[in-house]
Parts: C-alpha cells; structure tokens; sequence
C-alpha cells in the first residue's frame, strides 16, 4: 500500500466530510486512534482538531504515557478527562455486576462526554474503527462505534500498523498489545480468541477473495461477522410504501 496516496485520500475524506468544522476525536493511548489523530494533525490546523483522553480507575499509567508522547508527536493538546466517577455513578445506580455489561457502560459514557464537545465547538465526532473490526462488530454499540465519520474503516489491523508506523506514531504505541480497556488487563486478542495476523487473513479471504468456511477459525469469523450484523445496520422500521419491516 502507499501510505502518501492513501493519507491524501483520507485527508480528502475528512476535509470534505467536515465541511470546515471541527474535529472532535477520543484517543485512548492504542495504534487506531493514535493514527487517526496523527492524521488529523496533517490535515486540520491544530486548533480544529479537540483531543480528549477519558481514562477509568482500570487504565494503566502506560497508556497515559502514550498519550503524552503522542501530543508530542503531533503537536495537538489532547486533554485528559477521568471518566472513573461517572462510570462508578452507573455501577452504584444500576446494581451492575456483569463485568461486560460495565464495560459497554464506560464506552458509551465516553461517547457522551465527545458528543458534548463536539455541541460545544459546533465539530464533528471522528471515529477509530478499523476494517477488521468493524466486520467481527469488535467494538460497543452506541460507544466507540458512534461516530460521524470513520476514517480508517477501510483499512484491516495490518495496514492500521504499517500506516501508523509510515506516520512516526511513537513506538510504544504501535508495539503495544491492542486493548479495548474495558477492564484491567484485558486484551483485543485473547478476547477474540485469536491473533490479528490469523484473523485479517481470514477476513481477507470471506470479504476479499469470497472464500468461505475453509476451517473452523473460518466459521468462526463468518459467525462473529453475522451476530453482529445489527451493529451494522440502521434500525428496522414498518416501510408502509413496501409494507415490510426495513
């Protein structure tokens, strides 16, 4: 791939889509937003672009580190906002034991507090979904997978860092385990049950090249990828002009 072409794409794709507004962006200290945000440095003068990082009480001290070595590196403030008490107010209110369930919580509490400053500087909220994990619906409903635009929704994990590496993300960021962070010591890959490399390879082959159910990893991606259709889609509604449900 040619990351100059492909970071001119996606300049051009933003630009357009903002359509002179602001940027409003999440980052969490992992590769995805770290690439989007430096991006986002090359496209939009640095007073477009409001940065936020909203850790909890389960957010290791590195990622914080990441992120002040990524505001470094692209020369954008990104402010930190502790999401712990507000996530903690929905665990006592709500009687919250499923650790999962808590998990989608925190997501979406952090998606509230970006779409509060994109009203506060009439912006756009960006999201970081990758390819691959948009197709295995790896992300939270209404959290992170909310969103006005998504940038690098085209690009598998493997491009994610090859792409970021192309764009000088700090190191520390591109080598790290990938993490959704949802709770202490959780990984993307132990939660999926397998390694990236396995898995953009078999979603290549589904979504690519149209070959199915080769193994049974492949079955198993091909099931993730149909359980989690509904995040894919728009609500379903009655059509009354075809009088069928949408």
């Amino acid at each position: 791939m040619d990351f100059s072409t492909e970071l001119k794409k996606i300049s051009k794709f933003i630009t357009d889509k903002l359509s002179g507004k602001d940027a409003v962006i999440g980052v969490s200290g992992g590769v995805d937003s770290a690439l989007v945000l430096s991006i986002l440095s090359k496209t939009l003068p640095k007073d477009k672009v409001h940065a936020f990082f909203l850790p909890d009480s389960n957010t290791p001290r590195s990622d914080l580190d990441d992120v002040e070595k990524l505001s470094g590196a692209t020369g954008i403030e990104i402010e930190t906002i502790n999401i712990g008490p507000v996530a903690e107010s929905f665990r006592s209110l709500l009687s919250i034991e499923d650790r999962g369930a808590f998990g989608n919580v925190k997501s979406r509490t952090r998606m509230v507090i970006l779409y509060y400053f994109a009203n506060i500087y009439r912006g756009m909220v960006v999201g970081t979904t990758n390819r691959t994990e948009y197709l295995i619906g790896y992300y939270t409903k209404f959290g992170d997978g909310a969103c006005d635009m998504e940038p690098i929704m085209h690009l598998y994990k493997h491009d994610v860092w090859e792409m970021a590496s192309f764009m000088k993300v700090p190191d520390s960021i591109i080598k790290k385990k990938p993490s959704a962070g949802l709770w202490a010591d959780q990984t993307d890959e132990e939660e999926i049950g397998m390694s990236y490399s396995d898995l953009d390879k078999i979603l290549e082959d589904v979504f690519d090249l149209k070959i199915r159910s080769l193994t049974q990893k492949h079955r198993k991606v091909e099931e993730m990828h149909e359980n989690s259709e509904h995040k894919r889609k728009l609500p379903d509604f009655i059509d009354e002009e075809e009088n069928k449900i949408r």
